[in-house]
């Protein structure tokens, strides 16, 4: 019988697999600063070392305890992420995982319920990518304000845009591709389920806090979007909203299979837990990372001592030597330093120059 993970912070995972969750029909979106491609699924860079994702993104569905921890392991010992917004990776630079952290409230999909539950992840780098603009998680009044206002929500992902992607060989050469829906709250989830019985829906469906429509306007999730960012866009500033990947329904996830219809039109809707609710989590994550940093510091602060230590000792070094050579040039110079003497020899008197001057035979120095 399989044994299936339950960590010690209420960590579970169950169930039946299913691949990650592209945007098709969505915009080209090379060069946006955040959207990161994850070994063929998509993440958020929301700060230099920290890059949000979905936890089954790591996990998958129905991973057990040994499974789960050698795929942790895989990742700490060899992930690597690009910097966001590229679609060629060829020659690119990567930067390494160190750390795989899963959300512990994080549950798989169970039984016929379709939704993960608290479906985040955080990878922790090794070093920093570069920001290029500010990001926040937003808040359930900032959230509160978006639906009021009815803003834009946007997405960015790696996945697949059209069923002929839907080949082995395309993971990790897709573009980013974004999409742009709105918000509807966990009512207006509920108020779907109500109005459309015997669709997608099951009895027991879990309803997550908020919900993104997909559709051939909008854009739509697809294969290789979990992770990505749902978020609105202020100024220069980004309000991180949730992964995309917690729960899904009506839309042919890029295939040739009809829509769901809710009201009017293909709809289809992308539910997600709001990332607010894991501020503690991630504040854990930040720790790891100012840690690091602190020890980097030290370790070039060290360096930095060493150096100049080294140039100090290899200074007086040189200039000891340059002493010592001087002396000794002096000391030569002194030793060759020609002199004269006078010789007598009787009433002759003769002067001998020269280093070490002898009077000749017969003659005595004077």
């Amino acid at each position: 019988m399989k044994k299936y993970i339950v960590f010690a912070l209420s960590f579970t995972l169950l169930f039946p697999t299913t691949s990650s969750s592209a945007v098709e029909f969505g915009q080209d979106a090379i060069g946006d600063p955040n959207a990161i491609d994850v070994e063929g699924s998509s993440g958020f860079l929301y700060s230099d070392r920290l890059v949000f994702t979905a936890a089954h993104v790591i996990l998958s569905d129905g991973t057990t305890v040994e499974e789960s921890m050698r795929r942790i392991a895989r990742w700490e010992q060899s992930g690597s992420v690009y910097a966001p917004g590229i679609g060629d990776r060829a020659g690119q630079k990567t930067y390494r995982v160190k750390k795989v952290l899963i959300n512990p409230t994080f549950k798989s999909r169970s039984g016929n319920d379709n939704t993960r539950q608290n479906d985040f992840a955080i990878l922790v780098l090794q070093e920093s990518i570069p920001m290029k603009n500010k990001v926040v998680v937003a808040s359930e009044s900032d959230i509160a304000t978006f639906i009021k206002d009815k803003d834009p929500v946007h997405m960015v992902g790696y996945g697949l845009q059209n069923p002929t992607q839907r080949n082995p060989n395309q993971s990790g050469t897709l573009s980013p591709r974004k999409m742009t829906s709105y918000l509807i709250s966990n009512e207006g989830l509920r108020e779907i389920y109500r109005n459309n019985p015997g669709t997608w829906w099951v009895s027991n469906q879990t309803m997550l806090d908020y919900g993104v429509p997909n559709s051939e306007k909008f854009g739509s999730v697809c294969d290789g979007d979990s992770g990505a960012g749902f978020f609105v866009e202020k100024s220069d500033t980004r309000y991180y909203l949730g992964a995309v990947g917690g729960q899904q329904g009506g839309m042919p996830n890029c295939q040739s299979a009809s829509w769901a219809i809710f009201g009017v039109g293909g709809v289809g809707i992308s539910g997600f837990a709001a990332t607010n609710k894991f501020l503690q989590f991630i504040k854990e994550a930040e720790s790891l990372v100012a840690e690091d940093k602190q020890k980097e510091l030290r370790k070039i602060e060290e360096d930095r001592i060493t150096v100049e230590l080294r140039a100090k000792q290899e200074a007086e070094a040189k200039a000891a030597a340059e002493v010592k050579a001087k002396q000794e040039a002096e000391a030569m110079a002194a030793a060759l330093k020609k002199t004269t003497i006078a010789c007598s020899k009787g009433k002759l008197v003769k002067k001998v120059t020269g280093v070490k001057p002898v009077c000749p035979k017969g003659y005595k120095k004077k």
